[in-house]
């Protein structure tokens, strides 16, 4: 006679399964995490590099935000290039301008990936420490600072994570065509005002329409999740939430929003223009 399992020896069987899936898998996703945050760690790295090889090439002068001069796009028929475009040269490839934490920014217009990425990328310069603002206008107003001029580089931001493009965040008008390249810092005086300054060493006017703040997203529709920078100037903190950030000095690090504000009061329940600087010795968005 041939033994067959009974009813109740597959369901033990099952429900083995299911525990031991119930176990494993959460450990694999974590796993997963894991290995995409390394990647976009050495994205990070290679932009890094790139941006201080740059900076070798113009004496000691740091990438400029975005300039006026014609690129190999223009958007709405104003030519200009981004960081992205001037590193461009002594990076390998467009790809490590996306982060492998979230998904690739989608084709638009037909436009080549190899050639979107520079002016859509998923890293975001801190351009008023680096490349500050001096006006609102497109005329090549952001003024590069030296890379020798940062008292503590291991100490100052120079690119985060930064959100996916999936919701407009520039337009033809001023300069936030020039933001979708760029992230925000904490502190910005005067809060959401559209000549708000940093008032800080270098002095830079703030991006109009994002700053860190629960209404630190106004002017995008929909407006991004949290993990994707809503409240934190379009940091995006896509890394067990934390951004991947490069410091000036070259090195890279997962660091959460908190550390990134240090010297200022910002939390998760703050408007921007209750964001106020409490400690300019702790903070990371300046020269000193």
């Amino acid at each position: 006679m041939k033994r067959a399992f009974t009813l109740i020896e597959l369901l033990v069987v099952i429900a083995i399964i299911a525990i031991l899936a119930a176990i494993l898998f959460p450990v694999f996703t974590q796993a997963k995490i894991q290995a995409k945050g390394a990647a976009s760690i050495s994205n990070m790295k290679q932009i890094g590099l790139a941006w201080i090889m740059y900076a070798d090439s113009q004496d000691d002068t740091a990438a400029c935000l975005a300039t006026s001069t014609p690129g190999p796009l223009n958007f709405n028929g104003l030519a200009y290039s981004p960081w992205g475009v001037g590193i461009q040269p002594f990076m390998k490839n467009n790809q490590v301008l996306q982060d492998p934490l979230t998904t690739p920014n989608p084709v638009e217009n037909n436009i080549p990936t190899n050639l979107l990425w520079s002016y859509r990328p998923q890293y975001g310069y801190a351009y008023t420490v680096w490349s500050p603002l001096t006006a609102v206008t497109t005329d090549g107003s952001p003024q590069p600072s030296k890379l020798t001029a940062a008292a503590n580089p291991a100490d100052t931001v120079a690119f985060t994570a930064r959100k996916h493009r999936r919701t407009l965040d520039w337009t033809f008008t001023g300069t936030i065509i020039w933001m979708a390249q760029a992230v925000a810092p904490p502190y910005c005086g005067g809060g959401a005002s559209i000549t708000a300054n940093t008032n800080v060493n270098p002095q830079s006017m703030c991006a109009i329409s994002y700053r860190w703040g629960t209404d630190g997203s106004a002017g995008l529709t929909p407006a991004p999740s949290d993990s994707e920078g809503r409240r934190t100037g379009m940091v995006a903190l896509r890394y067990v939430n934390k951004s991947t950030v490069l410091l000036a000095d070259g090195h890279v690090k997962a660091t959460d929003p908190a550390k990134l504000a240090a010297g200022t009061n910002w939390n998760w329940n703050s408007t921007s223009n209750q964001i106020q600087m409490v400690d300019l010795t702790k903070y990371q968005w300046d020269l000193d």
